[in-house]
């Protein structure tokens, strides 16, 4: 029997870290049903999608990348079940002779692609707000002036080669044909926190309840001045940290662990005069994916933007970034008197015990 290998592409921002986390945690109970999760760490399959595109992420050489896709092949190649699941968002962006050498290498199995979709009106505010946490420097009223123009500039070529649902598909569907490909769209807020995962899990062949889809939330949002305070911040650092050092000071410690804990802050949105440009794009992106005759889980219809309810302001004022600025401030003096103490008592600790360890040994 041939085995079936589920490639899940992405995008980016489309509740790929959560997929890939109740995939991960449930690996073993995968395995016994059949269904090959690959990869000993959860970032496995980070690693090999870097090896195969050639990629740098942040502009850092990771040693551990090279000969990360061999390896993760090797698991698939090996693996004797009906399935196996392969999900990184990164895929999404591949160019052709990519896509082909991927293939190529699987040329043994039966390869699917799986590719989830959310709408524009939600998915550029929080590209660019993963753009922001990951180092980047240009401005949202900027990003927006790019994805809505003629395309041009780093972000939107990188954005529109992610997120033109009907241009990934199309270009996935090359060398597999549409009968391969199967779109899962994102579900709107307010649905069932699960069913994301349920209608990822029907198109891999498994049942959704079998597995526990409750993951902690770890690819926290910021709001719009947080984002922005963060966004100067990369600016006034400049090229200081490296990627390691930036990753865990700053995207995992300023923004995702910090900022991300201020509540009531108002999020980046779509502007109030640029909706109309984002309902058209939407619409012609839903007419050519009908027309390509994919799978489609879930509905297109989800794909239309969604603004929420504020007033699409699409910039911050000054003030609000000073507040965010003067409250992570705060936090961070607080959080080092804290471990300032409990520095302090564990070496009170240390001293003490060696005192008492010396005086047994001097009294008789």
């Amino acid at each position: 029997m041939t085995t079936r290998v589920y490639l899940h592409i992405g995008s980016p921002k489309t509740g790929t870290t959560y997929l890939q986390s109740v995939l991960f945690q449930n690996r073993s109970r995968l395995r016994s049903a059949g269904v090959l999760y690959p990869g000993d760490t959860a970032d496995a399959h980070f690693r090999a999608t870097l090896d195969l595109r050639g990629l740098a992420f942040g502009g850092y050489d990771d040693p551990a990348v090279t000969g990360a896709w061999p390896h993760l092949l090797g698991r698939i190649r090996d693996w004797g079940g009906d399935a196996v699941v392969v999900s990184h968002e990164l895929l999404a962006g591949s160019r052709a002779e990519t896509i082909d050498a991927l293939l190529a290498d699987l040329d043994s199995t039966e390869v699917h692609v799986l590719l989830t979709a959310r709408d524009l009106g939600r998915q550029v505010p929080a590209v660019w707000q993963e753009m922001v946490k990951n180092g980047q420097t240009l401005s949202y009223p900027k990003y927006l002036a790019q994805v809505t123009g003629a395309r041009q500039g780093r972000g939107a070529r990188v954005f529109w080669r992610q997120q033109d649902t009907a241009e990934v598909l199309a270009r996935w569907s090359r060398p597999l044909g549409p009968e391969r490909l199967h779109l899962v769209t994102v579900p709107p807020p307010g649905a069932a926190p699960t069913l994301l995962w349920e209608r990822f899990a029907s198109v891999v062949g498994l049942e959704a309840a079998d597995y526990d889809a409750e993951v902690p939330r770890t690819n926290v949002s910021l709001g719009l001045a947080e984002a922005e305070l963060v966004r100067q911040v990369n600016a006034a650092l400049g090229d200081r940290l490296d990627w390691p050092d930036f990753a865990a000071v700053v995207k995992g410690g300023l923004a995702e662990r910090l900022l991300a804990a201020r509540e009531d802050t108002d999020r980046a949105q779509v502007p109030t005069e640029q909706r109309a440009w984002f309902d058209e794009t939407a619409e012609q992106m839903v007419a050519d994916v009908r027309r390509g005759g994919y799978d489609v889980v879930g509905d297109l219809e989800e794909l239309r933007p969604w603004y929420g309810d504020g007033d699409g302001a699409g910039s911050p004022t000054r003030a609000a970034v000073n507040d965010a600025a003067t409250w992570a401030l705060a936090e961070l003096l607080v959080q080092q008197a804290k471990h300032r103490r409990s520095t302090g008592r564990r070496l009170a600790a240390r001293v003490s015990g060696r005192w008492r360890r010396a005086a047994r040994r001097l009294l008789p």
